[in-house]
């Protein structure tokens, strides 16, 4: 099982964290038993509850996963991807973003093709020094995903071998996917306007000045 996976991390990266934690259960005092209450009348049967539609129906699987300090980033996922845990794809990477706790989430979600084990990886940065190391040197497949979180996200990968925008243009302003974003025309958009505005008023057609 995956959180086996995990749980052979940690004890080899003691510094890593569970996420959502497990086994943790809070034990709290049991309350006085209620009184029985009076027999109660034999009740109606009970109909059957409606069947909810597959794409309704709660998750029935969550990946286990681990967050890592980023000093630490490079040696837990030469671990990851070597033979001891064998996780060679790298799936994607992407972030989150969480401006009320000031830092940006970057995940790595990882897979075994051969044991079919998964295993998401958290390293959390500052917002305003968002950096992490780049995981080329041990994916190749991370190139582009980590393209892409610098470019949506502003997450500069230290190390990356092309590092820039893949999305946007690269006078974009801002990182769209940051939830404090403000869009603002790029430079060459207002001139675009401009000159169909112009080549318009040139054909006796749109507004005039």
């Amino acid at each position: 099982m995956s959180w086996e996976l995990a749980e052979r991390l940690r004890t080899r990266f003691p510094e890593v964290e569970l996420f959502p934690r497990t086994g943790e259960e809070h034990h709290e005092e049991a309350p006085a038993p209620a009184p029985a209450p009076p027999p109660a009348l034999p009740a109606a049967p009970a109909r059957p509850a409606p069947r909810r539609p597959a794409h309704d129906a709660p998750p029935s699987f969550l990946t286990p996963g681990v967050v890592v300090p980023a000093s630490r980033l490079l040696d837990v996922c030469r671990a990851l991807a070597g033979p001891e845990f064998g996780l060679g794809y790298l799936s994607f990477v992407s972030a989150i973003d969480r401006p009320e706790a000031g830092e940006l989430e970057v995940l790595y979600h990882l897979y075994n093709l051969e044991t079919r084990e998964e295993l998401a990886v958290k390293v959390r940065v500052p917002r305003d020094a968002a950096a992490v190391p780049s995981v080329t040197g041990i994916w190749d497949g991370a190139n582009w995903h980590e393209r892409e979180a610098y470019d949506l996200f502003g997450i500069v990968f230290e190390g990356h071998p092309n590092l820039r925008r893949i999305m946007m243009t690269d006078d974009w302003v801002g990182h769209p996917l940051r939830k404090d974003y403000v869009y603002q025309d790029p430079p060459w958009l207002v001139e675009a306007a401009r000159q169909r505005q112009k080549d318009l008023e040139g054909y006796g057609l749109g507004e005039r000045a």
